[in-house]
């Protein structure tokens, strides 16, 4: 079990470790998942467990046996520097990195993610210092797995995400066939070769309403529609807990757009450092990639090339699109409170986003969107277009008049019904969501507040029934709990070679 400050996510943690532990006759022990660099990091590690200065106290209260962090020893950073000499002179192209395997297990993206993250890099330069550092690092942490599970008879793995190096052990533990989770405070995933990412269940989404009671539908619609007009408003967290401004709502500047009889064109950006990679490859390896290729094609067209960010931005990104827009004339930055409605008024033909939530708003608004992923949360959808590469997607930028998209309204209801109400987020609270609200917000589940939370709730009733459902979730093998399979589970698209720009 890994082992974090996430405390919401500690409540599933214990109810799974258990589970597992008693279905495999195994005992449970938690890592911390990033490598000790030194013999001082080691020893602070070991200290601060010893004095209780960690969550390792929280682990052994539901029956974890030992705690150990990741140390490579001098024999595996000589493996890891042989193993870096041969990847380093394969790399040429970012797609290189993305594709990275070693030994069998698909870690590229993991490194590549990590790197953006960590160094708060908007793309990566594959022949930069500190790139290749952590590259060497990133082999050393793999081969410490390695070599872990070779000497481990390991029954199963829970991570915290699917992405990022803290994803290492899962891949390592599904290319050996060995059970592998991710589970929170409201999501209990089981990862395989052919879903490797957590919150991917969208591929079904139109199965599995298709099996829903036709009153269960009807309702379902109704209240989607209701929370999509309550977003549209301008009430801030609707079904994004995490939210802290809103898109929406009342105009908030004089005329935004150029009153021409161009295309106008939106560029809904994203966080350049924040996990690309979340449910798979794109069309792109990173955002910067993707926004630099809009930028080009630009240069082919007569639109007018608009370029906001969400309200919420972090830190870095505003200044990496102030360097798009010095580089592309063509491109103009809004303002990041515009509100989308007068974005719309005042004439917005097509939006761009590689996945994000703009893609079923505008379709809500009767506006094309086009996504720059096979692997985005919309796709079993006919209300945006999906172009299937680079060529694909170039074609469509190229030819707006040519478009065929005839947006159905319904569809953009059913999916948010199935992506933000339907069996969503109560596995160990009575209602996760008020729960977030009586805690004082999203954040507040990262404190040990949340455990009172749960402990008043608990009953032994409650509590036997958490351990039957995850019982049954672990040995039916199901991606999703809470979720019955497909009968023809989706094709793969993580390992889908994809075309780089010319």
């Amino acid at each position: 079990m890994e082992m974090n400050a996430m405390q919401s996510a500690h409540i599933a943690y214990s109810y799974l470790a258990n589970v597992l532990a008693e279905d495999s006759q195994a005992g449970i022990q938690a890592y911390v998942p990033r490598a000790h660099a030194n013999l001082r990091e080691k020893l602070k590690f070991h200290l601060r467990t010893l004095l209780g200065l960690n969550e390792a106290d929280i682990y052994k209260s539901f029956g974890t046996a030992a705690v150990f962090g990741m140390s490579p020893t001098s024999a595996q950073k000589l493996r890891a520097a042989a193993l870096f000499e041969e990847s380093r002179t394969s790399l040429r192209t970012l797609l290189d990195l993305e594709g990275l395997t070693v030994h069998g297990v698909w870690i590229g993206d993991l490194i590549y993610d990590s790197y953006l993250m960590g160094h708060l890099k908007p793309t990566v330069d594959l022949t930069s210092p500190d790139f290749l550092n952590f590259l060497r690092t990133s082999l050393e942490l793999f081969i410490c797995w390695e070599d872990y599970f070779d000497a481990h008879d390991v029954q199963a793995v829970n991570v915290s995400h699917c992405v990022y190096n803290l994803a290492m052990p899962l891949r390592i533990a599904v290319q050996r066939g060995i059970p592998a989770f991710q589970v929170n405070a409201t999501h209990a995933y089981r990862l395989s070769p052919v879903r490797l990412f957590a919150y991917n269940e969208f591929f079904d989404y139109r199965h599995h309403f298709s099996t829903l009671p036709a009153e269960t539908q009807a309702v379902g619609l109704a209240e989607a529609d209701t929370r999509i007009r309550r977003r549209f408003s301008g009430e801030v967290g609707v079904d994004m807990a995490y939210s802290t401004k809103s898109a929406y709502g009342e105009a908030r500047h004089g005329r935004l757009l150029r009153e021409s009889p161009r295309k106008k064109i939106l560029i809904a950006t994203h966080c350049f450092f924040d996990s690309p990679h979340s449910y798979g490859n794109n069309i792109f390896p990173d955002f910067y990639e993707w926004l630099d290729f809009l930028g080009q094609t630009s240069e082919e067209t007569d639109y007018d090339w608009y370029i906001k960010t969400h309200p919420d931005f972090l830190p870095g990104t505003k200044e990496v699109i102030d360097g798009f827009v010095a580089r592309y004339p063509k491109f103009t930055l809004l303002p990041s409170d515009a509100s989308h409605h007068q974005l719309i008024a005042e004439g917005i033909d097509v939006a761009l986003t590689v996945y994000g939530t703009i893609a079923f708003e505008y379709a809500a608004l009767g506006v094309p969107v086009i996504n720059a992923s096979q692997n985005n949360p919309h796709i079993a959808y006919d209300f945006n277009l999906h172009p299937k590469d680079v060529e694909d997607y170039r074609r469509m930028l190229l030819n707006l008049d040519s478009l065929d998209l005839k947006i159905d309204r319904d569809e953009v209801l059913e999916y948010y019904y199935m992506r933000h109400i339907h069996d969503t987020g109560n596995l160990f609270f009575d209602s996760y969501q008020k729960t977030m609200k009586s805690l004082g917000g999203y954040d507040a589940q990262f404190s040990p507040l949340v455990y009172d939370r749960w402990l008043d709730e608990w009953t032994r009733e409650k509590h036997e029934t958490i351990l039957a459902e995850l019982r049954e979730f672990v040995l039916s093998g199901n991606f999703r709990m809470g979720y019955v399979d497909p009968a023809e589970k989706p094709v793969s698209r993580v390992h889908a070679p994809i075309p780089t720009a010319a």
